[in-house]
């Protein structure tokens, strides 16, 4: 019978350990401030538990209680047990939805500029924006410009809003938080010149 955690340097009169770890689970999404206990299938006691990336979340060295923490992502876990077996996890922290002073903007006047605000789940560390038409195939290819700061996005219409032929554009604002990486969207209607 071999001795589990025996020492395996030919001159064990057990014989080789044959200790393999896993981590259960091995992937899963948990919720910004969530708990989570991972655990071990096989391997020799005790195990020491480790995160890679302790900004997203942190773990108990002895016992596998992961906590997400603020800002989302992925993260790697690892499990050592007493023989040096080695198991690898992922835990990836969910983004929360970032909240705006709008739902929707829509705007009528050429080179109009709007801001909106963040006012839930931000960071005010910096933000990231883009926008998309939704109207595949529209002629009309100008897209409004976005300028952020750290706590909102202004937007400003093109110089030549869209003829009635073209009618009315709407565009979906997508915005990230660059510090805990929550994210949202809102829908921006650009109106046509009626021309």
């Amino acid at each position: 019978m071999a001795c589990q955690g025996a020492q395996d340097d030919g001159n064990n009169p057990f014989g080789p350990s044959t200790s393999a770890v896993r981590i259960i689970p091995s992937t899963v999404n948990v919720a910004q401030a969530g708990n989570l206990t991972f655990t071990t299938l096989g391997g020799t006691t005790p195990f020491a538990w480790s995160s890679a990336n302790l900004a997203i979340g942190t773990i108990v060295v002895g016992t596998g209680v992961f906590t997400a923490g603020a800002i989302a992502g992925s993260v790697t876990i690892t499990v050592v047990d007493a023989v040096g077996d080695t198991a690898t996890a992922t835990a990836t922290v969910l983004p929360l939805a970032l909240g705006f002073n709008v739902v929707a903007v829509t705007q009528a006047a050429a080179a109009g500029v709007d801001t909106v605000t963040i006012n839930a789940n931000g960071s005010a560390t910096g933000l990231t924006a883009t926008v998309a038409n939704n109207a595949s195939g529209t002629t009309f290819t100008t897209l409004p410009t976005l300028v952020t700061t750290t706590t909102t996005v202004a937007i400003t219409a093109p110089a030549t809003l869209p003829n009635g032929t073209q009618g009315d554009q709407a565009y979906t604002v997508t915005v990230t938080d660059n510090g805990n990486n929550n994210t949202a969207s809102f829908s921006y209607t650009l109106q046509n010149d009626g021309t």
